[in-house]
This record gives structure tokens, sequence and C-alpha cells, in this order.
């Protein structure tokens, strides 16, 4: 009996000293059949989305075209662009007729890029009116935010017109909006105008589309709609346009530098004649806008 409890006791300082020498060897052999295989650590990661506009800095290095500027809106007949372009220059002109009024109309503008957020503007136009049947406007345009970083284009703009109601001058100030979707291009305008006096104020709504359908042409209806208020008693010795709309499918065709551009559509007007007229009621006009032209970018 004593024999075989001294085999025992040094069979268990056997054990014990193993057990010392790996500690973790007992342990690790009885639980790793039921640990389950490491699986790989997951994380997320953030990816950049494209923008749906060229960066500023793609964009600074695109050369002047009239696909760019007819994207920009710079070539639309009624609307104006947001942003400035990245053409030093820009001129676009439309000729046609309006039947609505019975005359002939002609459009046209011109602006240049002075920094990448200001640019000189000029426009003319000739057509039916409070006034004078020509008018031009000076001044200029700035960008204030872009579709890059704040998902919308704004710009503004300051005018004045030397001549626009009884040959008195107008100061113009404008908010432009732009908004892209990939191909297409909307934009909004709204224009608020005064003499020095304050007792005559116009309003002009223009809102446009534009569809990139090639690199060449470029489809969409751009419009405008114009009111004028008066509360002065000179206005009533000559005739006045009360208000007029147009609104008119364009198309835009881009060779190059070059553009040539179309519209046609509806005109509507409401005339009150001047007072020497016998029949000085008020009248709506209705008939068809015409026009076609030709611009480009440098």
């Amino acid at each position: 009996m004593q024999t075989q409890g001294s085999v025992a006791l040094a069979l268990m300082f056997c054990a014990s000293g193993a057990l010392a020498q790996e500690p973790g060897a007992a342990l690790h052999s009885s639980t790793v059949g039921a640990l389950p295989e490491a699986q790989p650590s997951r994380t997320l990661h953030r990816l950049p989305l494209e923008p749906d506009v060229p960066h500023e800095a793609e964009r600074s290095k695109l050369q002047p075209s009239a696909t760019s500027a007819a994207s920009e809106g710079l070539l639309s007949p009624f609307t104006t662009g947001a942003v400035i372009s990245t053409a030093r220059a820009s001129a676009q002109s439309y000729v046609g007729y309006d039947g609505a009024a019975a005359v002939a109309r002609a459009r046209g503008a011109a602006e240049g890029r002075l920094t990448d957020y200001l640019s000189l503007r000029i426009d003319f136009e000739h057509g039916p009116a409070t006034g004078t049947d020509n008018r031009l406007s000076v001044g200029a345009r700035v960008g204030i935010l872009k579709q890059q970083q704040y998902g919308i284009d704004l710009g503004a703009g300051l005018f004045y017109q030397p001549k626009d109601f009884r040959d008195e001058g107008n100061v113009v100030a404008g908010i432009m909006l732009a908004r892209h979707f990939g191909r297409l291009g909307l934009f909004a305008n709204t224009l608020l105008g005064s003499d020095p006096e304050g007792d005559d104020q116009s309003l002009e709504m223009r809102l446009g589309s534009l569809y990139a359908a090639s690199r060449w042409l470029s489809i969409g209806l751009d419009g405008r709609s114009r009111i004028n208020f008066s509360r002065d008693t000179k206005r009533q010795g000559m005739r006045s346009v009360d208000w007029e709309l147009q609104a008119a499918p364009t198309a835009i065709f881009c060779l190059g530098p070059i553009s040539l551009m179309a519209l046609l559509g509806p005109s509507l007007l409401r005339e009150t004649p001047a007072a020497i007229d016998l029949n000085r009621e008020s009248r709506i006009r209705a008939g068809l806008l015409a026009m076609a032209g030709a611009g480009g970018a440098f």
C-alpha cells in the first residue's frame, strides 16, 4: 500500500510540473474544438460619388466651345445662365417675326468674363414695348453659388437700361438659378426694373430647359413673361404693352465655337393704344413667334 501511494503521489507531481510549464495548454486543448473559426473584421468604407458636373479644376481646363456655352445657358433666347462661363467671351443674336405684335423682333447679347465670379454683359432688344422699340441694357453678372459645392447654381445681375419707359432710364436687378441633372439643365431668372422716380416698374420671369441630345445638338423649351406696372400719368400719352408672354421649343446646333439657333412657338401680349387713338381699349393679341440666329463662345 505504501508503494502504491508513493507511485500515485509521484504521478501527480509530474502532471503538476507539466501544467506549470504550459499553463494554457490544457485550457486551449479543451476549448479549441468549441471556439468558432476567427472571422475577418468588418468595416464600413465610404465610396466617393462621381459628381454630375465636372470638378472645378476639370471645368477650368475645358476648351471654350459653343456646346459648353449652351450647357451654361448663355445661348438660350430668353433665359440666362447662373454661373460665369469658362469662355472668355460669348455672343448670341436672334431675329424673326412675332405674329402677335405683327412686327419683327430681334434680340442680341454679348458677355465677357473678367474673373471666375464676374462678367460684363450687354443686351439689345427690338420689338413692341412701352416707350421706345429699341432697348439697350448694360451691366454685370456675378456668380454666387456653384453646383459642385452647394448643389445649385446661383447668380445675380445688375443692369442699366438707358431707354425703356418713356425714354427714361431703368435700373434692373436680377436673380439667376440653374441646376443640371446629367445632360438636362434647368434655368430660372427673375428680373425687377424701376425708373429713378419709382413710379414705373417691370417684372420679368424667365424659365427654360435644355437637353444635350448630342455633342452638337441641344434641344429644350424657353419662355418668358413680362409685366409692366405704372402710376405715371405721362404713360397715358403713348402706347403701352401691359404684359407679354412667349414660350417656344428651341434647338441649338453647335459646331466648335459657333452655334446656330432656332425657335418657334406661341406669343401673347396685351396692348393699350396711345391716348390719341380713338379706340383706346386694351386688346389681347396672339400669334406665332419664329426666330433664328447665330452665336458662339471663344
